[in-house]
């Protein structure tokens, strides 16, 4: 049996870190269900309340091995000695080492081990190598002369592994030599659930995810409070407390837009089947998970070109790709409040693609031809083992 590690800085239920979370243990799960003997190290990370796990402690999480160790910093750096010196005791007993994220400790020192030992490896930068992220992160200065004197040449020897055509194209600009896999996010999405019943003539949209500037939720807000019908807007999530207040501002107590808290499981699904559409204005998206999140539940998009997953919805016509300008977006929200008919349409038709063009099985063959047989060709699909079983 194939072993598989997963090093990352955080996992579920670490569910503050957004979409992150969610395709981590998706993609781990899913290996796990096809056979493979799936492992991950990590650390206590959440956010301002870290979980209390012991070094080396062991937790099973649906079926996964989580081993922990304490970090001595917050985010994002997330500096933990005791996790490195763990990974260098076991990362050679492992057929692949999958490293998620970038710009933290656990990440950097598990690519510095990985090459140390000669282990077989791949990286997910979940967008964090992107050009937007070098314009815009906090410690922005110290971050490039370590990208330009330590990292840049170990990343072109890398094989990344990238979401989107939209973060593959960011990440270039950064790492122009880089050796990129382009496969999406692994997702786990429940069955399609019943929209709840309502009369209210109201065009309910709704937004999911971490409430941060590159979400650029202000240009939704401003949108809206041109159009001439009624609407709901339902901002799930949470984030940073001063953008928030600044978001508020904006919407000056308006009656149509409300701020509903973090939701997940089954309540997070519900929310985006009940709703008309979702809404993701965002700066830049290496993937975007809520926009497939919300097609499996029959709910139509509404995203910038920006967003990873811009070409999947032109091509399957499951939603309006604009630009990031406030003309457009009052323009597109005139014409969707306007042709009903269009998002029945929709709700239709993208379950059915979703569930096709999202198959776990099929995803976790492509991980596994595409991404880790290229770092080691003896790394090979679990399929007739798992087919025997």
């Amino acid at each position: 049996m194939k072993k598989v590690l997963i090093v990352a800085a955080s996992y579920k239920p670490a569910w503050i870190y957004g979409g992150p979370t969610y395709c981590i243990s998706a993609l781990c799960e899913t290996l796990s269900a096809q056979g493979y003997d799936v492992h991950v190290i990590t650390t206590n990370a959440n956010g301002k309340a870290d979980f209390t796990k012991k070094n080396g402690s062991v937790t099973i999480i649906d079926g996964i091995p989580v081993i922990y160790y304490k970090r001595i910093t917050g985010d994002h750096t997330s500096v933990s000695p005791a996790h490195t010196r763990a990974l260098m005791n076991i990362v050679r007993e492992f057929d692949i080492v999958h490293i998620q994220g970038w710009w933290n400790w656990v990440s950097i020192m598990a690519l510095q081990v990985c090459r140390w030992y000669g282990v077989p490896h791949v990286l997910t930068p979940h967008g964090s190598l992107s050009d937007y992220t070098f314009r815009t992160s906090s410690g922005l200065s110290l971050k490039l002369w370590l990208h330009k004197l330590l990292f840049k040449k170990q990343l072109h020897q890398t094989l990344l592994h990238v979401t989107s055509s939209e973060e593959r194209n960011r990440l270039s600009k950064a790492l122009p030599k880089a050796q990129t896999i382009e496969l999406p996010n692994m997702l786990s999405i429940p069955a399609l659930l019943k929209r709840g019943e309502s009369n209210d003539i109201k065009l309910k949209i709704v937004f999911l995810g971490r409430i941060n500037k590159v979400k650029n939720l202000e240009l939704l807000i401003r949108s809206l409070l041109k159009v001439n019908f009624p609407f709901d807007l339902n901002i799930i999530g949470e984030g940073e407390p001063v953008y928030i207040a600044t978001l508020k501002a904006i919407a000056s107590n308006h009656q149509g837009i409300r701020f509903t808290g973090p939701l997940s499981g089954d309540q997070k699904f519900q929310a985006l089947a009940d709703a008309d559409i979702l809404a993701l204005m965002s700066h830049t998206e290496n993937f975007g998970n809520v926009v497939i999140e919300a097609l499996s539940q029959g709910t139509a998009v509404m995203i910038t070109q920006h967003v990873g997953t811009a070409h999947f919805v032109q091509a399957f016509r499951l939603g309006y790709v604009i630009p990031a300008d406030i003309d457009a977006c009052v323009a597109i929200l005139e014409t969707i409040n306007s042709d009903r008919s269009a998002l029945e349409n929709i709700r239709k038709r993208s379950p059915v693609i979703i569930a096709s063009e999202f198959n776990p099985e099929s995803l976790s063959q492509q991980y596994v031809e595409l991404l880790y047989s290229r770092v080691n060709p003896g790394f090979t699909t679990n399929k007739t083992a798992v087919e025997t079983a």
